[in-house]
This record gives structure tokens, C-alpha cells and sequence, in this order.
């Protein structure tokens, strides 16, 4: 009898193309102040124009922001932060996994939902559908550990 194989799931919890929009949009400003500074002769503009580039990617690498997309195959979890993320990873099928509450807000009255892969958040949602799509993941990820279990 033979086995087959789970094609990839793909999820994404908040819009890839939007925060890849917003990467480059920043990083095209910044470049854009490098290059005149660089027409210009501008030595402090240069060097304010080289922080910013660090400060953006930096940000973008930061543990304020979380991945945005999973992909769940049987090669493993490949996590996607972003086009300017250094972060892109792929993880073990067997990587633990947990769906998180986080309070937010002034008050901390707002309650988001996040998952944590290994040691990797995603990006937050709210109950609505992000909560579901959280908990489909992590049944992408238990039904992955099952079919290696059983090849």
C-alpha cells in the first residue's frame, strides 16, 4: 500500500503583500535620501541616511514583529516575516506549537491571539477569524507529525 503524501498548506495570518508593500515603501524612501545625498555631497545627510537603512532593517528583524504567513509541508514549518526579513526560517515538523492570549491596548482590555512555533510568534489577531485560522494551523502541524509517525 502506499502512503500518500500531504501537499504544503499555506496560511496566512495578516496580508503578506501589504507588509512586503510597506518594507520596500520604507527602504525605497531611505534609499531614495541616500542616493541625493550622495548627488549632493552630503556627508551628514549620508551618514543619517545609512542609520535610518540599519534602524528599518533592524525594525523589520525586531520581536515586535512576528511572522505573517506558515507554510506546513512535510519538509517542515517555513515561516515568512517579510521580503526584508532576515528571520525567514524553516522549522521541524515536530516543533512544539501553542495558540496564546495577549492583552493590549491602554488598559489591557483588548484581548489578540497569536501562535508560538518553537520559539517564533506570529503576528496578532483578533478573535474573529484570526483565532480560527491560528488553531487551523495547529492542526496542519498535529496532522503533519501524524502522516511522518505513520510513513
Amino acid at each position: 500500500m502506499m502512503t500518500q503524501t500531504m501537499a504544503p498548506q499555506i496560511f496566512v495570518i495578516k496580508s503578506l503583500y501589504i507588509q512586503n508593500t510597506i518594507m520596500l515603501f520604507v527602504l525605497g524612501v531611505v534609499v531614495f535620501f541616500l542616493v541625493y545625498s550622495l548627488a549632493k555631497k552630503k556627508p551628514k545627510h549620508l551618514i543619517a541616511s545609512f542609520l535610518w537603512i540599519i534602524i528599518v532593517v533592524w525594525f523589520f528583524n525586531s520581536p515586535f514583529f512576528g511572522f505573517s504567513a506558515v507554510s506546513v509541508s512535510p519538509e517542515g514549518i517555513r515561516l515568512n516575516y517579510g521580503i526584508l526579513s532576515l528571520r525567514n526560517d524553516l522549522l521541524p515538523i515536530d516543533s512544539p506549537w501553542k495558540v496564546e492570549t495577549h492583552l493590549s491596548g491602554i488598559r489591557k482590555m483588548k484581548k489578540l491571539y497569536l501562535i508560538r512555533i518553537a520559539a517564533r510568534e506570529s503576528m496578532k489577531v483578533r478573535r474573529n477569524n484570526g483565532l480560527d485560522l491560528l488553531e487551523k494551523i495547529g492542526g496542519a502541524i498535529e496532522d503533519m507529525k501524524a502522516q511522518k509517525r505513520t510513513k
